[in-house]
């Protein structure tokens, strides 16, 4: 497609719009298409020859003028309207009838063609000449913030109505339906688009105006109701696809001149008086008289008294301003600087928001709600209905030339202009490049001679931005938020979000730090972008943080971030200014700077929970890492760098915690990537005094992370071994955390080694701890150690018990059990005792020397006996006598163990259990070495203990007693003393009572009295038996036969010689035994 001569790109005309303010209404006026050239083959029609007198216009048929100096008189001769040189150009409906525009010269000026009405339709303008053709044109996108440029716009084709080189009156497009209804020459006529043909059957002649029913868009309407108006009838037609229908003709009996609809109604103004007629009735009704109302007359015809001409009044006007609301003009005198009222009325003829005043009759006017645009001959003035007052709201054109201000203002199908606010992303880049843009639609345009303006609302965003720009940011939020609850834009869009995000910025920049962060959430600000205003952060992040320009945001915006420095900068400032001459100003600086690093740390922490800020997670997490440890929020900084779903760049943060000495965050960081041996390592230095970090939770806290590495028994070992040198109870805490398998590895003798070596508090606690878990572990060395264990609970229990009120309750809590039950040793009460001892200093004693009288009692032994007692009589030789009697029998020495249990422990059941059940399994004596020899000598007979008992106990100081325990004794035992009864009477003290030797003298009377008698019939059931014994077997070895033997036959069991011995012979074997061999 070739560019015309006429192309214009970006072309600026200082005479658009002249020096006005650019918005102080509700419309932006913008250039659409300036010097327009419609070239020479629109200049004249063939048929209008030069010379040749023209046809009176349809203004001048109907009567009515374009101004006080040009018209005619309607008596006039043809030959007299013939004589002018050219007719007039102002005769259409709503082209603003007036011949002062028209040509009357011809010169070439005067013959070159003027537009005289547009259309446009998305990027497609049709152009309307002044010689009878239709031009097509495309026009890029209005820029809205281009002041004086026009868009791009190409020609693209160019057609000839062929109706006498009359002038094109009007123009509607029908773009659903791919219609353009055109109005020329008094005849109407549609075109098919885009190749603007004329479609069959279409054509109609004289008509005077047309309209169409205004209650749909003509941008989106598939079907619509044409009306037009004839020489004798209102004719409505039905457009739909291909088709053109005739659905109503109404007769009329004057001349329309101009008509508009909404609905069932029709608003139209004759030669006679403006009508509203009502469709609706007029389809049913047979006449048009009760369907119609008459609401005011049309201005006349007059004749000027001084010349006698006959002036004729402008063109009524009518036009629908709102749902079955019209519009009519009317002068008060038939001039064109007549003053002028618009009235707007009801369906029913009812006046409604007032009358507009207009100081002449307006050339051209359309309506889009809710303001009135009126095209006059020194301006273009828009007016707002909603006002009581009907005030004039904007003005355009005032000081543009005559000859270049428009002449008409018209409507359109609708098309879009736009701004471009902001670029986003590179420009350079076009994949990563887009327009943060306002649109609108525009439907009202301004027609000039060879140019096309357009009025457009100014867009919201536009709006906004500039109160932005003016610092105006509770206006400008205002509107943002009024804008989202009437529904025009949406939450999410990114006009909203840009304005919110500017708003926010500003905000920042004045320190309203809360207001900001409000708002940056609300828009979504790029966390990249406000981490640009921390330097530090900047830099620290590197190549990982995006420079500002290439982040996918409005330009507008970037430079606005940009511009506000740092936050030193602004804190800096803002302190100067609030402390003035005070000396506070370094508090005001130290105060702001946390409140700025407090936002930041919120917003960035709340941009983590969106997923649209995914693609600055990286950054967001490494800024936060550091943000924690400048804080020293050491929580915070633990659960995001161990978070499962947290992408720190933990090199970055590693290297930034060295560099600044902050060894506890390092070792943090390799915490959370798994680097036990590294943690270990940084807490060595630290627990050395190496390095220092005050933020280290000490030995506590490396204690509590070395308990959690069970599964890691090779650095467990590794601590283990360090601690053993610097701090031996604390190893003791990691032993617990080994394995048996570990611990059997143990080198114990260096942990037993160090315990001389160190000054520990409680250390035999923590020996014992070690000994104790050595010996779980069975480590090879663990009964070597039992010795140093004992030796351990000999001075825990003289720690707890050894003081003399904790010795005699334990001995009074004893004697009062013994006292009920002599049976009771000292071993079963302090067991049961220990089991329900509680959880204080001196039950804990009871506890220890509990086990400490079962680790003595266990056996086989495994421990030094001889080393034990030395400890015992060294470090508690009154306290642990029980102990020191069952070390006693476990060296041999059973005899001084019972007579130290009987004097000095008073545990008689533990004595007897010792001399007289030595066999018994919780006898002491079961301690002692098992030998043969030895086990024989110390071990005596029954009788002999049980004599040396009661001689331990007659001894005993305590007369009641030994009375006591001589009499037990003597009920139990007085068999075992039939031998030596006499010798063991004579021993008991004659004061004693008869009771307590009654059992023994009993038994030995019985014993005395019964011998003989017991003896004589021992020998006869001794004699019985025999001989029964010898008759069973004689009868058991009947069947086998006499037996030979001779003088040399040996007993087959003791080899000797049977002799004369009686003998048997067993069967089953055949061998021949003595009978006692039986």
């Amino acid at each position: 497609m070739s560019i015309p001569a006429g192309a214009s790109k970006g072309k600026e005309r200082e005479e658009c719009g002249g020096d006005e303010e650019d918005i102080a209404g509700p419309y932006i006026m913008r250039p659409l298409a300036i010097g327009l050239q419609l070239g020479p083959d629109e200049a004249l029609s063939k048929g209008n020859a030069a010379g040749k007198a023209r046809r009176p216009s349809l203004s001048q048929r109907l009567g009515f003028g374009a101004g006080k100096d040009k018209d005619k008189d309607l008596a006039k001769s043809p030959k007299e309207s013939a004589s002018k040189d050219t007719p007039t150009a102002g005769d259409t409906p709503d082209a603003g009838d007036n011949d002062r525009d028209s040509v009357r010269s011809r010169s070439p000026m005067a013959l070159s063609a003027k537009v005289e009405c547009v259309e446009v339709s998305g990027s497609d303008m049709y152009v309307g000449t002044s010689h009878g053709h239709i031009v097509h044109y495309t026009v890029a996108m209005v820029e809205l913030d281009a002041k004086h440029a026009a868009p791009e716009y190409f020609r693209v084709s160019s057609v000839d109505l062929k109706l006498g080189g009359k002038r094109v009156e009007q123009i509607l497009a029908f773009p659903m339906l791919n219609r353009l209804v055109v109005l020329c020459a008094s005849t109407a006529q549609v075109l098919s688009l885009p190749d603007l043909r004329p479609v069959s059957g279409t054509m109609m002649k004289g008509v005077s105006c047309l309209s169409y029913d205004e209650r749909l868009q003509r941008s989106a309407a598939a079907a619509v109701i044409l009306c037009v108006a004839r020489v004798r009838s209102i004719q409505l037609y039905r457009m739909a696809g291909a088709e053109l229908r005739l659905e109503l003709e109404v007769p009329i009996t004057s001349s329309v001149a101009s008509l508009c609809q909404y609905g069932q109604y029709l608003c139209v103004a004759d030669t006679e008086a403006y009508k509203i007629l009502d469709l609706a009735k007029l389809r049913t009704a047979s006449s048009a008289e009760g369907a119609q109302l008459e609401l005011f007359p049309t201005q006349q015809p007059r004749t000027d008294p001084e010349s006698g001409r006959v002036i004729r009044p402008p063109r009524p006007r009518t036009l629908v301003v709102g749902p079955n609301e019209f519009m009519f003009l009317t002068a008060s005198a038939s001039d064109d600087d007549a003053t002028t009222l618009g009235v707007i009325v009801t369906a029913l003829g009812e006046a409604q928001r007032g009358t507009l005043q207009f100081a002449s009759y307006p050339r051209s006017v359309v309506y889009d709600a809710p303001f009135l645009i009126a095209a006059f001959a020194g301006s273009v003035d828009v007016y707002d209905t909603r006002q009581p007052e009907q005030t004039l709201a904007q003005r355009f054109f005032a000081d543009t030339p005559d000859a270049q201000r428009p002449r008409r203002v018209c409507t359109a199908a609708g098309f879009l202009a736009g701004t471009r606010v902001a670029q986003i992303g590179d420009e350079s880049e076009p994949a990563m490049s887009r327009a943060l843009s306002a649109m609108v639609r525009v439907s009202v345009l301004a027609v000039a001679q060879d140019s096309v303006y357009v009025l457009a609302d100014e867009p919201q965003l536009l709006s906004v931005d500039r109160m932005l720009r003016a610092g105006r940011i509770e206006e400008a939020m205002a509107a943002v938020d009024k804008a989202l609850a009437s529904g025009d834009v949406a939450q999410g869009s990114a006009e909203v979000r840009y304005c919110v995000l500017m708003a926010g910025v500003q905000y920042f920049a004045r320190l309203l730090l809360d207001d900001a962060l409000q708002l940056f959430r609300r828009g979504g600000m790029d966390p990249r972008a406000l981490l640009h205003v921390y330097p530090d952060y900047a830099e620290y992040l590197g190549p990982l943080l995006e420079p500002l320009a290439r982040l996918l945001m409005p330009a507008n915006l970037c430079a606005a971030i940009g511009n506000l420095g740092s936050v030193a900068q602004l804190v800096s400032s803002s302190a100067a200014d609030m402390a003035g001459d005070g000396s506070d100003q370094q508090a005001l600086v130290e105060a702001l700077s946390a409140n700025a690093m407090e936002v930041l740390e919120r917003y960035l922490e709340h941009t983590r929970a969106f997923e649209e800020f995914d693609v600055a997670r990286s950054v967001v997490d490494t800024a936060l890492a550091r943000l924690y440890a400048d804080t020293d929020q050491i929580g915070k900084f633990t659960v995001l760098i161990g978070s499962s779903d947290s992408l720190v760049d933990s090199d970055r943060v590693l290297e930034f915690c060295r560099n600044t000495q902050r060894h506890y965050y390092e070792s943090l960081v390799h915490q959370a990537r798994g680097q036990s041996r590294k943690v270990l390592d940084i807490w060595r230095n630290l627990l050395s005094g190496k390095w220092e970090d005050k933020r280290f939770g000490s030995m506590p806290e490396y204690l509590a992370y070395v308990g959690t590495l069970t599964e890691q028994q090779d650095i467990l070992l590794a601590e283990y071994g360090w601690l053993v040198d610097i701090d031996i109870a604390a190893s003791l805490r990691v032993l617990a955390s080994l394995t048996d398998e570990s611990v059997a590895a143990l080198d114990a003798d260096r942990a037993m080694a160090a315990f001389q070596g160190q000054s520990i508090e409680g250390g035999d606690q923590a020996q014992r701890a070690l000994i104790e878990r050595l010996i779980g572990a069975s480590h090879p060395r663990a009964s070597h150690y039992l010795t140093y264990l004992l030796n351990v609970y000999v001075r825990q229990v003289r720690d707890c018990l050894g003081g003399e009120k904790e010795q005699k309750k334990l001995e009074e809590g004893f004697r009062c059990a013994q006292a009920e039950d002599l049976r009771l040793t000292f071993r079963a009460w302090i067991a049961k005792t220990a089991d329900k001892a509680d959880a204080v200093e001196s039950q804990s004693g009871i506890r220890l020397r509990a086990q400490l009288i079962a680790m003595l009692g266990a056996r086989p032994i495994a421990y030094d006996a001889a080393a034990v007692m030395d400890c015992v009589e060294r470090e508690a030789p009154t306290v642990l006598c029980l102990e020191k009697a069952m070390l006693m029998a476990a060296l041999g020495r059973t005899l001084e163990a019972a007579e130290f249990l009987v004097t000095a422990c008073q545990d008689y059941a533990e004595a007897e259990l010792l001399l007289l059940r030595p066999l018994a399994s919780g006898s002491l004596a079961q301690l002692a070495h098992v030998g043969g020899a030895r086990r024989s000598r110390e071990l005596q007979p029954k009788a002999e203990s049980v004599r040396r008992l009661l001689g331990l106990y007659m001894a005993h100081e305590d007369d009641e007693m030994a009375a006591r325990l001589v009499a037990d004794v003597l009920q139990r035992y007085s068999e075992c003393l039939c031998d030596d009864a006499s010798d063991v009477l004579a021993s008991i003290p004659e004061h004693w009572p008869y009771a307590i030797a009654e059992p023994l003298v009993s038994r030995q009377l019985a014993r005395l009295a019964h011998r003989e008698k017991s003896t004589s019939i021992e020998r006869g059931l001794r004699q019985s038996l025999a001989t029964a014994e010898q008759l069973h077997t004689i009868d058991e070895h009947r069947g086998f036969g006499p037996i030979v033997l001779d003088y040399s036959q040996a007993c087959a069991k003791c080899h000797k010689l049977l002799g004369s011995s009686a003998f048997v012979l067993v069967p089953e074997s055949r061998e021949i035994r003595h009978v006692s061999c039986g």
